[in-house]
């Protein structure tokens, strides 16, 4: 891998757009994920299991890596949960084992935000590699929401890029909301020493 290149999974972009200074310190500190966010990820991987064991004529999970065309130096690596090709069409699915919030996003959809963005980056994989129009569908436990990968979304999806990319390649300490999620957070401590400092 060369070193001028800036290589992005969905997962990390996931967790950015949720709170980029923990993509921030994960880069520069590279702490351990708590307890609560590795049984999550457990759960993920094991309704994904459940799902390639009863649903055939999906592609499971199959690393993919691709240039970002619109960005000088960013890779997007990732393995999308699964695919399948409908025609002129592929359609991917995002399991994940949250609830769906309550209220729509920024873009009229029933999803988290994070979610959707990740999502896009597994499009923007899976358009590129196939050359083919994208249908994402993200499930959650209790209901799921779907979109199509378009040029209005894409330009969403490269706006976070681009913010990563600053961040990687500046150095840039992100200004966030502090909220409640704040308090399971691991880099807590080291977030309020630093707002503290600077306040």
């Amino acid at each position: 891998m060369g070193s001028n290149k800036i290589y992005v999974t969905p997962s990390k972009l996931h967790q950015f757009v949720f709170c980029p200074r923990q993509v921030f310190f994960d880069h520069y500190l590279k702490v351990k994920k708590p307890l609560r966010q590795r049984i999550r990820m457990w759960i993920g991987k094991l309704l994904h299991f459940i799902h390639h064991l009863f649903k055939v004529g999906y592609v499971k999970e199959e690393l993919i890596e691709v240039e970002v065309d619109e960005l000088d130096d960013i890779v997007l690596v990732g393995k999308p949960d699964s695919y399948s090709f409908d025609e002129d069409t592929i359609i991917l699915e995002e399991f994940k084992s949250t609830r769906m919030p309550r209220g729509l996003n920024e873009w009229g959809l029933k999803a988290w935000k994070s979610d959707v963005v990740q999502a896009l980056a597994y499009a923007y994989i899976l358009h590129k590699t196939y050359g083919k129009k994208v249908f994402v569908v993200i499930r959650y436990i209790n209901g799921a929401t779907s979109f199509e990968f378009n040029e209005f979304m894409k330009l969403a999806l490269l706006c976070y890029l681009e913010e990563y990319k600053k961040m990687i390649e500046y150095k840039l300490f992100p200004d966030v909301v502090r909220n409640r999620r704040c308090r399971k957070c691991q880099y807590r401590e080291l977030c309020d020493k630093i707002d503290g400092d600077q306040g």
